[in-house]
């Protein structure tokens, strides 16, 4: 009896234990690969790569950076991406409230004889409201984030591996735990960016003809 539930709980443990392992694994694969990368390309403040949230900024960098090298286009990703990044961790906060003080109110309820049934389904149906009021716009913002996260990503496996960029998308969006293994084992790669132009007599601050000139200021 004894060693079945030492055998359970040990199961349980790892059941709860990988997941968390495995995120921890991601979060640093992907911040080494995007911390190598913009260190490279002379990209400002690399160190947002360990940053969470703030990650996204420096993947929209490499984004715009790889646009304005080979196409000459400033697409300002970096900011798109950092603007519904933060909404949505604002509106996600925001609807996890609103959800907790529904389940109170129902559980409340239910468990007082002292509430008028008006009162009480009015509460529920003013909170079911303010769900929906967050929780639309908070869809439409997630959906338009991953969509330009995924636009900038395809930049920068372009940057990387031109030859795999369409492979290595696609498999980012069907299995999302390939893409910090995508990043890190191509972290080094520079197969689709311009070769750099580096004159003798170059002054520092254009030393790295990679950068974008854009003002990078968050």
């Amino acid at each position: 009896m004894d060693m079945t539930v030492n055998y359970l709980a040990l199961l349980t443990q790892s059941l709860l234990g990988a997941p968390m392992l495995l995120a921890i694994a991601s979060y640093v694969l992907t911040a080494l690969a995007l911390y190598t990368v913009a260190r490279r390309r002379g990209l400002k403040y690399p160190w947002l790569a360990w940053i969470p949230v703030a990650d996204c900024w420096l993947l929209g960098s490499l984004s715009d950076q790889y646009q304005y090298v080979v196409k000459g286009e400033h697409t300002h990703r970096r900011a798109f991406l950092l603007c519904f990044r933060i909404l949505t961790v604002l509106l996600t906060v925001s609807l996890l409230g609103l959800v907790g003080t529904l389940c109170f109110q129902v559980f409340g309820g239910m468990m007082r004889q002292d509430v008028m049934p008006d009162l009480f389904w009015m509460q529920i149906l003013r909170q079911a409201t303010s769900l929906l009021v967050v929780g639309l716009p908070l869809l439409g913002i997630v959906v338009a984030y991953w969509v330009f996260r995924f636009m900038a990503l395809y930049d920068v496996y372009r940057s990387m591996e031109p030859e795999n960029a369409v492979l290595f998308l696609v498999l980012s969006i069907l299995f999302r735990i390939t893409e910090p293994f995508f990043l890190f084992f191509s972290r080094d790669k520079d197969g689709g960016m311009p070769p750099r132009k580096e004159p003798e007599a170059a002054p520092e601050e254009h030393s790295n003809d990679w950068v974008d000139t854009q003002e990078d200021e968050l």
